[in-house]
């Protein structure tokens, strides 16, 4: 019933500061919302960027985009590790390298690309990979489930850049220039609405409900263990910050529920650069 297109690209730190929102509304609308992705090309060549607003641009643009990384994470609170610009400041010169990966998994599959592009937002904020390499994208393309021989050709023999191409002319002939920018449209009455920028989870519900007459069924989320457990099981790999949005709750609550749960053995916690990623654990059985 309900279609929201993010315009995203995969180094947009308000982007990925977005993901508890959209995990929220798919826990709580589930198939009567489905989102898709439009890639933007935040930047075309950092040699010539300048962003007035958040004073990026010049010699010295990885140390702001840094500082600005971790100045975003203290607000949307997700993990985020602005060494990583340190790193690439010699070799990176576009954010358009990794659009296009997003498209080549798209076309192979549309929903492995989905995870695929949530792979690389963790890759690139918090784990320090450099996503703009095509060996790294090939890997993490792969470790999504998909063929990295046909996702490298597709790169190559500029497919993946074709796509890309129309997606960038839709958000230019839109006026998108700001990510994120949400379409959030109703598929039965042909309401829509753009939203710019980051807008926290009450928004979404507030438009939603504007927009659908209140038609919508939402579930009822529990403060639970049994909530957390379940959520985490079916995304596979979740921050504390998404944990927080989906209970609606404190950051630091989130995460001693989380730490308690990792005590009990149910989850574990990996160190991703300002906070953490958890994931369920695995019962292992012996078939006699």
């Amino acid at each position: 019933m309900i279609e929201i297109i993010e315009y995203t690209d995969p180094y947009c730190t308000w982007c990925w500061g977005s993901e508890p929102i959209l995990r929220k509304i798919k826990e709580v609308y589930g198939d009567q919302a489905e989102i898709s992705y439009k890639m933007g090309g935040l930047v075309r060549d950092i040699r010539d960027f300048y962003d007035p607003f958040n004073e990026i641009g010049g010699e010295r643009w990885y140390e702001q985009v840094a500082a600005h990384w971790e100045d975003a994470s203290r607000r949307h609170g997700m993990p985020v590790d602005g060494r990583v610009f340190y790193e690439i400041k010699d070799s990176f010169t576009s954010t358009y390298p990794a659009n296009i990966a997003v498209k080549a998994a798209e076309l192979q599959n549309g929903e492995l690309a989905k995870r695929y592009l949530r792979r690389l937002r963790e890759a690139a904020a918090a784990e320090r990979k450099h996503i703009h390499r095509l060996e790294v994208q090939a890997e993490l393309a792969q470790e999504v489930g998909l063929d990295a021989n046909q996702f490298v050709e597709d790169i190559r023999n500029r497919r993946a850049e074709a796509a890309f191409l129309e997606d960038l002319r839709e958000c230019r002939s839109t006026g998108i220039t700001g990510f994120p920018t949400f379409l959030v449209k109703n598929l039965e009455n042909g309401r829509a609405h753009l939203v710019h920028g980051y807008r926290r989870y009450e928004y979404f519900e507030g438009l939603l409900d504007e927009i659908t007459g209140n038609s919508l069924e939402k579930k009822r989320i529990e403060k639970s263990e049994e909530e957390v457990l379940g959520f985490i099981r079916r995304w596979g790999k979740v921050a504390t910050q998404e944990v927080a949005t989906l209970l609606d709750i404190t950051k630091n609550k989130a995460y001693e529920m989380l730490k308690s749960m990792s005590d009990k053995g149910l989850i574990y916690g990996n160190k991703a650069g300002n906070d953490y990623f958890w994931k369920a654990k695995i019962a292992l059985t012996c078939d006699s």
